[in-house]
């Protein structure tokens, strides 16, 4: 596993459904919360023709938490949902520009334009620290919400599933 993969998981999934893309959309919409104003331990989201965004709510904010995103596609037997869970690319994006600018601090305040002296360790020290603070914090929130694609899926599985008549 590279350290890429390691630092910011991603887990393909495909679900299939006997319903047609329009009648499982519909069942989504019913199997999920709406707005902010939900009860913590729903899946809430956006689901459209289009896309489909859903995440598992709790009592305490995670923003490294996966999120499913995903589509419908139309099938013979009906249709399928494709798509994966990771983590917001917003978060992502912020992960980066967090270790980038560490690097960039760790180099500047080591060099100090061109000459070397121990005198500015503690300069370095920030640098140096701050990603292992930025990847730990970014792990223990992976963790925290690590059941969140177990019970995203749980719901995703059953409102697919066809109509009992």
């Amino acid at each position: 596993m590279s350290f890429w993969t390691w630092l910011f998981p991603r887990t393909q999934a495909v679900y299939t459904s006997p319903l047609p893309p329009e009648q499982a959309m519909q069942a989504l919409c019913a199997a999920t919360a709406r707005g902010n104003l939900t009860f913590t331990g729903s899946v809430v989201g956006s689901i459209s023709d289009k896309h489909v965004h859903l995440y598992h709510r709790t009592v305490m904010r995670n923003s490294f938490k996966p999120h499913f995103r995903g589509s419908l596609y139309a099938t013979p037997q009906g249709c399928e949902l494709r798509g994966a869970y990771a983590m917001p690319p917003l978060v992502v994006v912020f992960m980066l520009f967090w270790l980038g600018f560490c690097v960039l601090w760790t180099t500047v305040a080591a060099l100090q334009l061109g000459r070397f002296d121990l005198m500015l360790l503690p300069a370095v020290l920030p640098g140096l620290l701050m990603p292992f603070f930025g990847i730990g914090l970014l792990r223990l929130g992976h963790h925290m919400s690590s059941d969140d694609p177990v019970i995203v899926s749980r719901v995703i599985r059953q409102a697919l599933q066809s109509p009992s008549a």
